[in-house]
Formats: C-alpha cells, structure tokens, sequence
C-alpha cells in the first residue's frame, strides 16, 4: 500500500499528503511513517520541496486530530451508548482513559509521535472528556511537528536507506511498548503482593 500512496503523492502533490495523514490520525491505518521516509528521501533527490510537504503534512495530522476530538465532543452520549454494547470500543476508550489521567498534556503529545497508535482514541476521549480544546489543539500540533519533520528528516538523512530505517523504527517502537508493558505488569504484581503483604498483617 506505501508504494501506491507514495505514487498517489508524486501525482498529486501536497494535497495527496494532507488527506492521507488527515485520515491516518483519524485512525485510518496507512503505513504514514514509511511514506513520510520516501518523500523526505524525495527531497534529498531534489524531487521535492521540503517545506510545502511538511506543512501539508502537519495540515493534515492535526485536522485528523481535531476531527477525532470534534468526534468525541459533539458525539460523546452517542459513543457512550455504543461503549456499553461494544466491548473493542469500550477497552479501547478505557485504554485511553488511563493513559491521559497518568499522563496529561504530556500523554497527548506522547501519542502523536512516540506512541501514535493511541493518538486517535487519545483525540476522542479527549473531545469526550471535555478537554481543554486549547491545550489539546497546542500540544497535539506540536507533537505532530516533530512526528512529521522527524521522519521525513531521517528520510532525508537516510535517502539510501529508507526502508532499513523504517524497519529499525518499527523494530524500536516494539521494544519501547513491550518495555511499558512489562513495567506496568511489573507495577501490579508489586501492588499486589504489597496489599496482600498488608491483610496479612492486619
């Protein structure tokens, strides 16, 4: 599907870019951050100007971004009642749920870039919830900067490399949520055997 999408956008320019990445942050799943590689690689060919795809990109991640938060704001007594029946959505939301109260306003700009596929459910939980739309809207865009310059700057810098750099970077992101996973199982079993440490003694 990249490569096909990667033509789309030689063809069709920056707009192609904006609707692609606009879609994708509203949970569509295009392999984004591989595309991004190619046309950075693009602009060290001089095939294309680095600053229009950029600002076409970042465009389209935060209207995808506000249309999931739109979502959530204008629909949330609607998305409840479906929680309540659907369960993938209801464990989705949750998810959502307890990594924005951990996290905050560090939590919405963690997962534009570093843990991107929370970012849609993040936008919607947080149209639900009521968040600060402009606290939303300022750390999501800046979030979604360094997702969009970082990878079609490593695309620039590994012109030569492009899909080995892409597999390094899924290879990593891999590690980073199999390291938080094993962390938070790590946290409950703790949290547990202390409680039960606890009842004993009392």
């Amino acid at each position: 599907m990249a490569e096909q999408l990667v033509i789309l956008i030689n063809e069709q320019g920056a707009v192609a870019l904006f609707l692609i990445l606009m879609l994708n942050c509203f949970g569509v799943p295009f392999p984004t951050s591989l595309i991004m590689l190619a046309i950075g690689s693009f602009v060290e060919q001089e095939e294309l100007a680095f600053l229009p795809f950029f600002t076409a990109g970042l465009a389209g991640a935060a209207a995808g971004d506000q249309s999931g938060y739109l979502l959530g704001r204008m629909a949330s007594t609607r998305l409840f009642e479906i929680a309540g029946k659907a369960r993938w959505l209801k464990k989705a939301l949750q998810g959502a749920e307890k990594f924005e109260n951990r996290w905050g306003d560090a939590g919405i700009f963690l997962s534009r870039w570093l843990l991107s596929p929370l970012g849609p459910w993040i936008n919607v939980f947080a149209g639900m919830n009521g968040y600060s739309w402009i606290r939303f809207s300022t750390w999501g865009i800046l979030g979604e900067a360094i997702w969009v310059a970082g990878y079609m700057g490593l695309g620039l810098v590994f012109s030569k490399s492009v899909q080995m750099v892409s597999d390094l970077l899924g290879n990593v992101t891999w590690l980073i949520l199999s390291v938080l996973a094993a962390l938070l199982l790590g946290w409950k079993l703790i949290s547990n055997l202390t409680r039960k440490k606890q009842r004993d003694s009392e």
